[in-house]
Parts: C-alpha cells; sequence; structure tokens
C-alpha cells in the first residue's frame, strides 16, 4: 500500500503535504482519477468488441476519448496549479459535458441506456470536494436532469442514435457494470487511503506524544513522566502491598567536564551515561532526565534492602567507566540518594524530597549513595 501512496505522490504537487486535510483530498483525487481512466479503456473495449455500433461507432469512441483526455489534463491541471479543487471541477465539468451530449444522442433521458451515470457526478464531488460544493454540484445535477426529462417529455432537445433493442440492452447491462465498478472503485480507494492515511498520522501522533514525555538529548523520560510515571507505579503498588524505589543521581564532576570541553562533550557524556543507566537497571525500572545532570530511577516491586544493595552499586558502577569521546577520556562518578514507598511516605512529593535529601547527603562522601533515614534534614525544594 505504501507503494500506491509513492506512486500517487508523483502526481500530486508538494504545496499539499502542508495541509493533511488538502493531502488526503489530493490522494483520493488521483486515486479517482485512475480508476476512471481504467475504466475509459475498459468501455473502449466494450464499445469496440461487445457493442455493434455501426455507423455510431466513432461517437461512442470520441464521448469516451474526451473523458479519457480529460482525466489525462486533470492530473495536468493539479500538478501544474497545485490546486485540487480546480482539477475536481475540471473533472466534473467533462463528466457534465459528456453526459449530457450521451444522453441526448441515445434516446433522451428517459429512454438512454446513460442516464443512471449521473449518479458518479454527485458521489464524485462529494468525495473530491468535500460538502460545499458538492452540495453545488448535487444541485447541478438535480438541475440538468430535471431539464434531461423536460426534454424528455415534451420530445425535444433529443435523438436516437441507437436502433436496435438489443444493443440498448447490452449497453445498459453493460453500463451498469460500469457504475458498480466506478462506485465500488471509488470507495476502496477512499477507504485504503482513508486507512493509511490514518495509520501515518496515528505513527506521527505516537511520536509527538514520545516527545512531549522524553528527553530531546538523552531519549530517556523526562522530569514530566517521571512524576507521571511514578504516581502510576505508587497507586499499583498501594494495590499490591508491594514497594517502589524512589532514586536520585547527582553527576559528580561534570560541570568541571562541561566547562573544560566544551557543550558537546558534555551532551555527548550525558547521553552515554543515560544509556549505560538504562543497560545497568531492569526494563520495568523507569530512568529519566530531571534536571541537567541529575538523573532519576523508579525501581518498581523491588524487595529491600537486597534489591537496594544490587541495583544501586551496578548503576553506579556503570557510570563511573570511563566515556571515550575522540581522543578524550572523561571519568564522571554520581552520588545517589533513595526514598522507599510506603516504608519513608506514601506521597510521591515526599519520597521524591527524601530521596533528593539522601542525595545531597552522600555528595558530602563523594561517588556514593544513601538510604533516607528520619534523622536527615531535608533539603529546601
Amino acid at each position: 500500500m505504501a507503494f500506491i501512496l509513492r506512486f500517487f505522490d508523483y502526481f500530486l504537487p508538494e504545496s499539499l503535504n502542508s495541509n493533511p486535510r488538502h493531502l488526503m483530498r489530493g490522494y483520493v483525487l488521483v486515486g479517482i482519477i485512475f480508476t476512471n481512466i481504467i475504466l475509459c479503456l475498459l468501455c473502449a473495449l466494450g464499445i469496440l468488441f461487445f457493442l455493434e455500433l455501426e455507423d455510431n461507432l466513432k461517437i461512442a469512441l470520441a464521448l469516451d476519448a474526451a473523458c479519457l483526455l480529460g482525466y489525462v489534463a486533470s492530473l495536468w491541471l493539479l500538478k501544474q496549479y497545485e490546486s485540487y479543487v480546480l482539477c475536481g471541477n475540471f473533472i466534473l465539468g467533462i463528466l457534465v459535458l459528456v453526459q449530457a451530449c450521451g444522453v441526448s444522442i441515445t434516446g433522451g433521458y428517459l429512454d438512454s441506456p446513460i442516464s443512471q451515470l449521473v449518479l458518479q457526478i454527485t458521489l464524485m464531488a462529494f468525495l473530491l470536494l468535500g460538502l460545499r460544493l458538492g452540495i453545488i454540484w448535487l444541485g447541478i445535477t438535480i438541475a440538468i436532469s430535471l431539464l434531461g426529462y423536460y426534454g424528455s417529455v415534451n420530445q425535444v432537445g433529443y435523438i436516437q442514435l441507437l436502433q436496435s433493442d438489443e444493443v440498448i440492452q447490452a449497453m445498459r447491462m453493460m453500463l451498469q457494470f460500469t457504475l458498480v465498478f466506478l462506485v465500488g472503485g471509488v470507495l476502496v480507494v477512499y477507504e485504503t487511503l482513508h486507512g493509511l492515511l490514518e495509520k501515518e498520522l496515528q505513527e506521527e501522533k505516537t511520536k509527538l506524544e514520545h516527545w512531549a514525555s522524553h528527553d530531546d538529548l538523552t531519549g530517556v523520560a523526562n522530569r514530566f513522566e517521571f512524576f507521571r510515571r511514578l504516581r502510576a507505579h505508587i497507586d499499583e503498588a498501594g494495590e499490591r502491598k508491594q514497594n517502589v524505589g524512589v532514586v536520585y543521581i547527582d553527576l559528580d564532576g561534570f560541570k568541571p567536564v562541561n566547562d573544560t570541553h566544551g557543550h558537546h562533550i558534555g551532551d555527548e557524556a550525558l547521553r552515554t551515561i543515560a544509556e549505560r543507566i538504562q543497560h545497568a537497571v531492569r526494563l520495568s525500572d523507569t530512568t529519566a532526565r530531571i534536571g541537567g545532570d541529575e538523573f532519576g530511577l523508579i525501581l518498581p516491586g523491588i524487595h529491600v534492602p537486597r534489591d537496594i544493595e544490587f541495583i544501586i552499586p551496578k548503576v553506579m558502577n556503570a557510570i563511573r567507566k570511563p566515556i571515550r569521546m575522540d581522543d578524550l577520556e572523561v571519568v564522571i562518578d554520581a552520588s545517589c540518594g533513595v526514598s522507599i514507598f510506603p516504608n519513608h511516605s506514601q506521597d510521591y512529593n515526599d519520597l521524591c524530597r527524601y530521596a533528593d535529601t539522601a542525595m545531597y547527603r552522600a555528595k558530602s562522601n563523594s561517588d556514593s549513595y544513601l538510604v533516607y533515614n528520619n534523622q536527615m534534614v531535608l533539603q529546601p525544594q
């Protein structure tokens, strides 16, 4: 299906890409044009090999060719003038003229086998141009039909070039299949393109949601997402009677690296550290960047103190490994503070404050971690 969109893109002006609604109309327009081109070719085969029109063969082929040329010209108009509205109106105008001519030379509105094709004009108008212009073309179609009906009742404005009842019946049958093919083809094109574009829009929405909840530099969860997940984990842990660990991590010695070697080196170091932290913890854990050189961890379902004594040293060892960038080697340590739900609090704000306080106490020793206790003085937030 992606191949279909790429093929249609060749005929669409780039200006339509800026508006998803216009782009959808453009795709539907090109799809309908090619559906009708195929239909014109099939009709030409029917006229040549299944209908014995004799002297009227050239007239039938001329009407079919007019439609075919109109569709090809509409593709050029779309590319040249970058307007699906202009192109759609042009196609509908061609169809109205061909329809009116065809009906007038094949027995008039009441007897012509092609009168039923008037349905395609209204159908295409709404699909191509939307509600407002669709209603206008509906009015035009009704007006033309009423004029045709008036002419048939009063026996004016038409002639009958189809003399054989067998030809009329065969043509009526062929055009019934033509109408079914047209309507079915148009709806298939619309639904197919609608599904593809809806999928693309959903993918774009997913990307936007990811960008809104993740840090641009490191790709881990951002501060907002950290707190959202923490609240969700606390609610779940409260129901399941489980523990949740909250860890604040501050990088020791990062500022001198950033100041000495430049922000590009500092940014690369942050990306590397974020990746290392993610690899050091479990898939169920959350790694987030909550400040410039501060990270946070959410550790759901942990066993205290066993898991803390295993996970935190593992994270700190991963952080302190030398970071090699070009000819430079950088070593950064970390200080960590830990608080536990529900041991220390059942409120996520308190847990974050306690983890932050324990982290600042751990910084006095550098490259160490502390679990919060009630004797620690809370750091102001």
